[in-house]
């Protein structure tokens, strides 16, 4: 039977590739606790709601407690959940660079450590310069494995849902990628080197016309290009573009978030290396202000609407 690697980003994604999840997590960080105010930002159907919310729980990315003074259930976020802020600020950071007017309005990121507002930084733990990744190596690491992909599971994320403050979507771009895995497991291909159709369809056992799909998405979106490589007969592999390798802090985040709560005991599936400095990368999402590492507790959100 064929099998894929299961890197950390691939489990990563088993938890959190999936709109819905990643629309209630946004949600919770800007917070919101009660399902009723979930089921108003999101758009989604109560069912839809209770379900990723039970997923959530159960994965400790969210724990439940009885709201003060009401029979009402509390949602907060537990340690776990708060370990995928890092992937939340790349998201945001990657939003308002590439397709800052997709919504019609922006989030507003305040460091309460210097009082001003920010904008987020992915830089390497050890030598602070900020990560290209074009300069990282990488190699497999003693917790790598194969497994047999299940993709009956997974449905297409829904590009209707509305936010119902304002009419916008908020189902933008950065959230369309990442909550379909099948998207997601293309960008990781690039970022391991597999550029071509065949590469990328064995790394990731997709049905070819999903993955045609994918791609002439991901091209559509500005994040690929079509390089020829080959005249006669005329054969072409896939690029990523800048607006594209600027969504490596978000991948490193999950691989990071996977390698923290899902690698065995083996270790972690993969090694990565940061070139300038020659230390095992370790991404930290820092203020381009004053340089301090960006966490929940010390970070203050609003919101911007149109002008």
């Amino acid at each position: 039977m064929d099998t894929i690697r299961a890197c950390s980003i691939w489990r990563a994604l088993e938890v959190v590739g999936d709109v819905p999840v990643l629309l209630i997590m946004e949600q919770a960080f800007l917070g919101v606790h009660g399902f009723e105010k979930f089921v108003e930002q999101t758009g989604f159907a109560r069912s839809v709601v209770s379900n990723r919310l039970k997923k959530l729980v159960a994965e400790d990315c969210l724990a439940m407690a009885p709201q003060p003074g009401s029979r009402r259930t509390s949602y907060r976020i537990t340690e776990k959940g708060r370990a995928l802020f890092p992937v939340a600020m790349a998201m945001v950071r990657w939003q308002h660079r590439w397709e800052p007017k997709r919504r019609d309005f922006q989030i507003r990121l305040e460091h309460a450590t210097c009082g001003h507002a920010i904008e987020p930084k992915p830089v390497c733990l050890s030598c602070t310069a900020e990560i290209d990744p074009r300069e990282v190596d990488w190699e497999e690491g003693p917790g790598l494995v194969q497994v047999t992909p299940d993709y009956s599971r997974r449905r297409r994320p829904s590009a209707s849902v509305t936010n119902r403050r304002g009419g916008g979507t908020l189902v933008d771009s950065i959230i369309g990628i990442f909550g379909d895995r099948w998207s997601t497991l293309v960008i990781r291909a690039m970022f391991s080197g597999l550029y071509r159709f065949d590469q990328i369809q064995q790394d990731t056992l997709m049905a070819p016309n999903i993955l045609s799909g994918r791609i002439d998405e991901l091209i559509e979106a500005g994040v690929l290009r079509t390089e020829q490589y080959c005249e006669h007969p005329p054969r072409f592999e896939y690029r990523l573009t800048e607006k594209g390798r600027e969504l490596y802090p978000v991948i490193l985040g999950l691989l990071q978030w996977g390698d923290r709560y899902y690698a065995d005991e083996k270790g972690p599936p993969l090694l990565l290396f940061h070139r300038p400095c020659g230390d095992p990368l370790e991404m930290r999402m820092q203020c381009n202000h004053c340089g301090e590492e960006l966490l929940p507790s010390d970070m203050r959100f609003g919101l911007i609407g149109p002008e």
